[in-house]
């Protein structure tokens, strides 16, 4: 895998954020060249295309803080990080702040343990470039910022989010695939054809509890405490005791990455080359989207290995719980558009 596409000096381009941004603006180049065809103001679609992703961003974080299980550990960056413990961090012995700060692990001693904690850092939750997008949290803030900026600009909100049918998925798809490079969003184990291994390495802790720098501290684990480095899914098969004592990958896992980027391209592909010219009536493709978008993220949810807030007694993720009204809602849409139209 590639976590940073490339860098030169201390210049680095993450691979994530990078594609991120490039699938991003593919997606509103698209649309801005359609819009005159559909009686809309290219000027105000780049206009609408930043507020979305301003709102974007905000509504994919707030779903990650509040559903993905960080909460209470962004509540304490700001009112107590003592209590946040960093596997980076937290085995790395101190006595005062600035050993901390010396070892590049975070900024805080604990007065009673001597390890290190993150700073107070009451905009955490926020600072969405640090890790931890929520796709239908990003979505559906856009749309709630995009149905306010039409109604004010008069311009039809399903008109307009008819040019998201295909804009969604392409930005979606490219942004997919940086996720495959960076590692994140991993799948469960499989002994199919298409198993992907992440590097990293794992070892015995030190004594007290010591790791070499740049490692994680897995306390936990069925082999006892380890030391470990890696992607999240070689880290997260060391903490469950599925890796050996110097493992340097992690055990093979379905590539999801791989398998939403595709679904998404595809989608992409039908509403642009094909849905884009056949619309019936407006809000169609919206709609469309909005019933097969959410279908395939449902099945692929059950593939994935990553935290993504689990409920239902772990049945269902969030994902997949707020998939449901939608494709829901969206196919009532459908059947009444169809009905007006015919």
């Amino acid at each position: 895998m590639r976590p940073i596409l490339f860098e030169i000096g201390d210049f680095t381009l993450p691979s994530y954020y990078t594609l991120l941004t490039l699938g991003f603006l593919a997606a509103v180049f698209l649309a801005w060249r359609e819009a005159p065809r559909k009686g809309i103001d290219p000027d105000d679609l780049l206009d609408m295309a930043l507020y979305a992703l301003i709102a974007g961003l905000l509504g994919a974080r707030l779903l990650h803080v509040f559903a993905d299980g960080y909460f209470w550990d962004y509540v304490h960056l700001c009112t107590d990080p003592l209590q946040v413990e960093v596997p980076s961090f937290i085995h790395v012995p101190c006595a005062t702040d600035a050993d901390c700060v010396a070892a590049d692990a975070g900024a805080l001693c604990h007065p009673d343990t001597g390890r290190c904690h993150p700073a107070r850092d009451c905009l955490a939750a926020l600072k969405f470039w640090h890790g931890g997008l929520a796709f239908l949290g990003g979505f559906l803030g856009a749309v709630a910022v995009c149905f306010v900026f039409l109604r004010r600009r008069g311009i039809p909100f399903l008109k307009a989010a008819d040019l998201a049918s295909f804009g969604v998925p392409l930005g979606l798809g490219v942004g997919r695939l940086g996720c495959l490079l960076s590692g994140c969003c991993y799948g469960q184990p499989t002994t199919g054809p298409l198993g992907l291994r992440f590097t990293g390495f794992v070892t015995r802790a030190g004594p007290d509890l010591t790791c070499p720098p740049n490692y994680d501290l897995l306390r936990d684990t069925p082999q006892g405490p380890l030391c470990a480095f890696g992607r999240p899914a070689f880290l997260d098969h060391a903490e469950h005791g599925l890796l050996e004592l110097g493992a340097d990958h992690s055990l093979p896992v379905h590539p999801t990455q791989a398998y939403e980027a595709a679904f998404a391209l595809a989608l992409f592909a039908f509403f642009y080359f094909w849905r884009r010219r056949r619309i019936r009536f407006d809000g169609q493709g919206i709609w469309e989207f909005c019933v097969a978008y959410p279908i395939g993220r449902f099945v692929i949810e059950f593939f994935r290995a990553d935290d993504r807030g689990l409920w239902l007694g772990d049945t269902l993720s969030t994902s997949q719980l707020i998939a449901i009204p939608v494709v829901a809602y969206a196919l009532v849409r459908l059947r009444r558009g169809h009905r007006e139209a015919s």
